[in-house]
């Protein structure tokens, strides 16, 4: 959670979906975060308005954050204790390093499926990144 000479701090919230659970995380964030988002799997993004339309009232349950989907983090009914369900944070916190430019480099194989006539296309970008700022993102991870 704190910063190290060799990692850039992300504090932890532990914490089950409820109306207040992307308020306590924004708390979390440095004073610099300044466009804080919300990236969850979309059936995360379900139980989040489920909690919102029980509670009978007009609440926004991700405060006003954009909501960006990832289907790479688990849908918290089926993560594991412990396990991060959902991401709050300033995506400027974020610096990506292209090597070679930020274009697709594109090759065309008319060959081997030549056959078929079909011709396959290889699209590869070499992309490195790493969180820059501490305190632009919040792991929120489900209890026991």
């Amino acid at each position: 959670a704190s910063s190290t000479s060799t990692a850039v701090g992300v504090p932890q919230l532990t914490k089950a979906v409820a109306v207040d659970t992307v308020a306590q995380a924004l708390a979390l964030l440095s004073g610099e975060a300044s466009n804080p988002c919300v990236i969850l799997n979309r059936r995360t993004w379900a139980a989040f308005k489920g909690v919102q339309y029980a509670n009978g009232f007009a609440v926004d349950v991700f405060e006003g954050c954009e909501v960006k989907f990832n289907d790479t983090l688990p849908a918290y009914a089926s993560a594991t204790s412990g396990a991060v369900y959902m991401i709050v944070g300033d995506l400027n916190g974020i610096q990506a390093n292209f090597p070679n430019g930020d274009e697709i480099l594109f090759k065309y194989d008319d060959l081997t499926e030549a056959e078929a006539d079909m011709v396959k296309i290889h699209g590869r970008e070499y992309v490195g990144y790493g969180i820059t700022a501490p305190k632009h993102f919040v792991n929120v991870k489900k209890p026991s």
